[in-house]
């Protein structure tokens, strides 16, 4: 997968089939807007093409959402986009000067006038361009202007209900990070950096895994225990994550970000893993003693267990 900064970068071809959007979270209705693009290329031999934002627009324009967070980094996005056939992703700065760009002027210089366009493929509720003035009664008079065609696709509901951002933000705040993957097309997880610990699990017979976030203003599930997906160099493996202030062990003091991996005794500090939440075990709780916490931890590393033989057997 080609990936551009710049529009400059990119060679004019008007044979090209282009959709725009954060796509943040790159859910299943983001996926259907994906899967329309490849689908029109390959009929038509053109090129795929996303232009997509970095920061996000919400993160430039803080007055209005101060406290913005977010489903999906830019890395991420980039291995769901060529994961899903694009061909080319242009990753377009955001900036508050260019928050003011006029909806039509956008595709003269950046769409149709540099990458090219012969077909546009957006979802059912798009708008762009200067605070959000662009509609799809601009698009068509574009479209009739320019020459390209526009395919809008609908949106996909599960249980009679859109799925949506908000919709799974709602879940991971629950915890409920099944049903997340359900609405997403794929286990919800985050990239972290290994930083060094207090140590304090291999006292107790369980050495983690002390991370932090690439992107610190992601969304992150519930307080609790979790049983996770772990990837680090290339390799698969599996853990249960603890996600909380350590009640027990810290008096609640520091958030902390740690997984204990199965079968697992490397060194990785400064190293990258990026981890995926299969299931959570239980919310978060203070322990009357340390021992107390041994034998819940045991129980959770049992049930985790449990649930891995049931995914593997599941999935073959």
């Amino acid at each position: 997968m080609n990936v551009y900064n710049d529009v400059s970068e990119i060679q004019h071809d008007v044979n090209t089939v282009v959709t725009i959007g954060t796509f943040d979270g790159l859910h299943l209705a983001h996926r259907q807007i994906l899967d329309k693009v490849t689908e029109i290329a390959k009929q038509n031999n053109s090129r795929s093409f996303i232009v997509t934002f970095e920061p996000h627009p919400q993160e430039v324009l803080k007055n209005k959402t101060p406290d913005i967070r977010l489903l999906t980094t830019i890395d991420e996005k980039l291995r769901l986009f060529e994961k899903a056939g694009i061909e080319n992703v242009l990753v377009m700065k955001f900036t508050e000067e260019f928050s003011k760009t006029d909806a039509k002027e956008f595709y003269h210089k950046y769409i149709f006038g540099g990458i090219g366009l012969s077909d546009l493929v957006i979802g059912y509720d798009h708008l762009f361009g200067r605070n959000r003035e662009g509609s799809i009664e601009t698009l068509k008079s574009l479209g009739s202007e320019l020459g390209f065609k526009i395919h809008r696709v609908e949106e996909i509901d599960i249980e009679a209900k859109p799925v949506s951002s908000t919709r799974i933000r709602t879940a991971l705040a629950a915890g409920e990070v099944e049903e997340a993957a359900r609405l997403l097309g794929y286990e919800y997880g985050f990239d972290g950096v290994v930083v060094e610990g207090d140590k304090v699990g291999r006292t107790i017979g369980y050495p983690t895994v002390n991370l932090k976030m690439v992107k610190e203003n992601k969304v992150m599930p519930a307080e609790g225990i979790y049983c996770v997906r772990v990837i680090h160099d290339g390799k698969e493996y599996y853990g249960m994550m603890y996600h909380g202030f350590r009640p027990t062990l810290s008096e609640g003091i520091k958030r902390a970000l740690e997984v204990h991996i199965f079968d697992f005794s490397k060194m990785v500090y400064g190293e990258n893993i990026t981890i995926s939440f299969l299931t959570r075990l239980r919310g978060d709780k203070k322990f009357d003693s340390k021992e107390e916490l041994i034998a819940q931890i045991d129980k959770d590393k049992e049930e985790s267990l449990e649930y891995i033989s049931g995914l593997k057997k599941r999935q073959k």
